[in-house]
Parts: structure tokens; C-alpha cells; sequence
């Protein structure tokens, strides 16, 4: 009975007592910013890619969806960024359409003609569709960048002609 009686008046002085009551914590905590739509897009991506290494292509099918969603709703917040169109390209490319993945690295070209991870994606998705020629022009953007991906695209140009 004294055991309920001491636990009683321990949890009415934490409830009621002003220094340790839920509403006084929950005002000393800093407020919660919402994580934006580009930010969502591609951690689905990057769990996309997680499943993937799992051998989990349904879940990671779904990711790939997730964030086609999350960067579609970006775009229509006016915010024009190569990057949200680079990974909308890259999610349609993982979901295997490629005429949406080709218009999305485009627009991103639009906005950054001299984009290096544009380039080099859309110019290896040219190549995989027996397109060299288109993917011989996207090198020409990126030849004076000094990087690694003009010197893998124009490896992947050199050996389709091989």
C-alpha cells in the first residue's frame, strides 16, 4: 500500500511540477524543419541502391518510385535545380525508362549545359541505346572538365567502337 502511495505522489509531482512536465520539455526543444522533397528523392535513391546490393528489386523498384514522386513535387515548387532533373533521370534510368530519364538529364542540361554527372549519365545511356553520335557531342561539354567522368564516358565511347 505505501509502495502505491509513493508512487502516486512521484507521478503527480512529475506530471504537475513546472521543471518536469512534457509541455516544458517539448518548448525547450528546437523546432523540427520539414527535410525538402530533393533531400527525400535522393535518400530514396540511395536506399534504392541499398536494396539493389541486397538483391531486393521489388523494394528497391518502390524507392526508385518514392523518389520520382518526392523530386516531381520539387520541380513544381519552382525551384530549378540541375540536380533535382539529374536524379530524376537517374531514377527513371534505374526503373529502365528511358525516355523519361532522357527528357529529365536534358532539362538538366538546359539549366547546366556544362554538368559533368549530366553529361557523363545521359552520354552512357546513349551508348546503351546504340546512340554514339549523341554521346560523342555530350563529351564535347565536358572535355576541358579534367575528371573522372570524361575519361569513363569516353572510355565507354571508345569501346562500343571496338
Amino acid at each position: 500500500m505505501l509502495k502505491k502511495i509513493l508512487i502516486s505522489l512521484l507521478l503527480i509531482t512529475f506530471c504537475f511540477a513546472p521543471n518536469y512536465s512534457i509541455a516544458a520539455l517539448r518548448d525547450e526543444l528546437p523546432p523540427l524543419e520539414r527535410l525538402s522533397d530533393l533531400t527525400i528523392g535522393i535518400k530514396r535513391i540511395e536506399k534504392g541502391l541499398k536494396y539493389e546490393k541486397k538483391m531486393k528489386f521489388d523494394k528497391a523498384q518502390k524507392m526508385y518510385e518514392e523518389a520520382i514522386s518526392f523530386l516531381l513535387k520539387e520541380t513544381k515548387k519552382q525551384k530549378i535545380n540541375s540536380n533535382t532533373y539529374f536524379y530524376l533521370g537517374y531514377a527513371y534510368d534505374k526503373l529502365n525508362d528511358t525516355n523519361n530519364s532522357i527528357i529529365y538529364y536534358n532539362l538538366g542540361l538546359v539549366v547546366e549545359p556544362n554538368n559533368v554527372n549530366i553529361n557523363k549519365f545521359l552520354g552512357n545511356l546513349y551508348i546503351k541505346n546504340n546512340q554514339p553520335l549523341k554521346a560523342k557531342l555530350l563529351l564535347e561539354n565536358i572535355k576541358n572538365c579534367n575528371c573522372n567522368q570524361y575519361i569513363e564516358l569516353k572510355d565507354n565511347i571508345d569501346n562500343l567502337n571496338n
